[in-house]
């Protein structure tokens, strides 16, 4: 049924998106429960169907909640006690599920940090939390051991990504790979943590919406990192939110899961979210992204969720030039830009191989819990990222100001919702640069996004505040535009702009494009033309360099700052 509401002018107000959803979702109440009770309450009456899959082995919902209970009395005979803090540099293992849940469980709060994370990096996290305990991929053990020093790390508990595979494959495993050891009292191993375990489980109060459950890092690729606190009504709202969006989703559907345990993205919609909504959550330790085509002919997710890289990666594998992708349902992807030409690519190639949806294009930011938007299957616009979440308000604000803006008109956008961050931790200056309250009397999330919305609500983003660059003449220059530009000629594969210092050493930035070519005879000349015929002379770029490839991040977004430091040692 159709939300109706006289229109004011205004997306806070108005909320035109209400009208894409039912009633009965609208009034859907908050989950009020820990992360535990909120997957227990949506799955104990599925207890023998699948959670898990890790390479073949399928791990029951009952299977899973055993396993809790027993990692979580090994915490607590471990000294883990409510409010606690347990540094988990992991991947996406069962045995990292495991201990996600069991320091729920108990009241303990996950702080998941990166296992290639520097030696300086882990030591700070160590210290800042006062970890007793980290929990690390084994490989990272040498590291994380000399990271621990002068902490107050008491225990390192390695995982393997041997432990939980089937027998065969096991034993072959560890007969190919060097095993870590180490004579340290204070290091065990992940059946040596498990088996040391006794007594019992020692609830504490927990309030839902106010006490911290996880930690995350920002990724610091346009500022400085800074560890995200998020509640347990944080996480769950997130995924209530998904099984009301009306994506077809249906318990025991495979969900594959690429996405690293380290980032909002991954631990929220890649475990905690598809486990609640009794899906099969396809474990993938070590994603390879040429390897991405294998793993969805092998598995047949019906959903996943990814960044566009790995979606071009698809497109572009001769492994799947005949595939049928029907199975698709949700083919989620966000955490970075995408071009119009690259979603018209990708759409088509889905549905010239029988998927009925185009792309699920979201935006979101770690600070509010990983998506805040997202299409609906068909519900899609070219060039959007789609609409509000049901418990998300969206709206633009003029930048530096708490004044609302009308549809249409470009500004910052702000997000006010129940899955907000609690805030920064130790990182109270950097907080109250983003938690603002305003006017109305709300407390709104500024993204340092610049974007508008239409009279449906559906959202479009026009660049980054923080990746604006000002050029020497004083004009703005929004390198998201310049992009989108270039990306659409013929023969251009990949393309990123930077602003790169003045040569003459006066004031403002070079809009610099680092292009990558898929035919040689393209020339600077002919992209600048090309540039200018779209847009205002004084928006495109002053500089055009080809390069053989654009440097990414580990999760697949575009590394601006390795483009800039690149740019400085030419």
């Amino acid at each position: 049924m159709e939300h109706i509401s006289p229109p004011t002018g205004y997306p806070s107000v108005d909320k035109p998106w209400l009208k894409y959803y039912s009633d009965e979702a609208i009034n859907e109440p908050l989950p009020e429960c820990t992360m535990y009770e909120y997957l227990w309450e949506n799955n104990k009456d599925h207890l023998d169907d699948v959670a898990l899959v890790y390479f073949g082995r399928k791990i029951t919902y009952n299977t899973l909640f055993s396993k809790i209970e027993q990692t979580a009395v090994a915490f607590i005979t471990a000294g883990v006690s409510a409010g606690d803090v347990v540094l988990m540099t992991t991947v996406t293992v069962p045995e990292t599920v495991y201990a996600f849940y069991a320091l729920n469980r108990i009241g303990a709060i996950s702080n998941m940090a990166d296992p290639r994370t520097s030696t300086e990096g882990i030591h700070k996290y160590a210290q800042e939390v006062n970890a007793k305990i980290i929990l690390t991929i084994d490989v990272a053990y040498p590291k994380i051991a000399k990271a621990a020093i002068g902490t107050s790390v008491e225990k390192i508990v390695t995982l393997s990504p041997a432990d939980s595979l089937p027998p065969i494959k096991r034993a072959v495993y560890k007969a190919t790979n060097h095993q870590v050891k180490s004579n340290d009292n204070y290091c065990e191993s992940w059946d040596e943590f498990i088996s040391s375990s006794n007594g019992d489980i020692c609830l504490s109060p927990v309030n839902a919406s106010s006490d911290c459950c996880v930690m995350v890092h920002t990724g610091g690729t346009t500022g400085t990192p800074k560890t995200v606190m998020l509640s347990n009504q944080n996480l769950n709202t997130m995924a209530m939110q998904y099984a009301l969006l009306g994506i077809d989703i249906s318990r025991e559907q495979n969900f594959l899961n690429i996405m690293p345990p380290f980032i909002a993205y991954g631990v929220v919609l890649g475990i905690h979210m598809p486990l609640c909504l009794g899906l099969n959550d396809i474990l993938i330790p070590q994603f390879d992204p040429s390897k991405f085509a294998d793993l969805i002919l092998k598995y047949k997710p019906a959903h996943l969720a990814g960044v566009p890289m790995h979606y071009e990666q698809l497109r572009t594998s001769p492994k799947a030039k005949k595939a049928d992708l029907s199975f698709f349902r949700m083919t989620g992807c966000g955490g970075d830009g995408m071009a119009e030409g690259f979603e018209l690519a990708i759409n088509e190639f889905l549905f010239q191989h029988k998927c009925k949806y185009p792309i699920t294009k979201g935006y979101g930011m770690t600070e509010i819990s990983s998506a805040a938007t997202t299409n609906k299957l068909e519900l899609n616009k070219l060039g959007s990222v789609g609409i509000p979440h049901l418990k998300t308000t969206v709206a633009i604000f003029e930048i530096g100001t708490d004044k609302e803006l009308p549809y249409g008109e470009i500004g910052e956008i702000c997000m006010r919702s129940p899955t907000v961050m609690l805030g920064y931790y130790n990182a109270p200056d950097e907080e109250n640069k983003v938690l603002l309250k305003h006017s109305d009397g709300e407390i709104w999330i500024h993204s340092g996004d610049i974007g508008h919305m239409d009279t449906d609500g559906f959202q479009y983003i026009n660049g980054r505040l923080k990746r604006m660059i000002i050029r020497p003449d004083g004009h703005n220059v929004w390198p998201s535009q310049i992009e989108n530009i270039i990306l659409s000629y013929p023969g251009v594969e990949n393309c990123a702009v930077v602003g790169l210092p003045n040569p003459s050493g006066k004031h403002g930035m070079i809009p610099t494009a680092f292009i990558v070519l898929n035919d040689t005879g393209i020339t600077a000349d002919a992209i600048d033309a090309y540039s200018k015929e779209h847009l205002p002379e004084r928006d495109c770029a002053l500089d055009y360099r080809f390069v053989q490839d654009i440097p990414l991040t580990p999760i697949g977004k575009v590394d601006y700052r390795a483009l800039e430091r690149q740019a400085a040692r030419e």
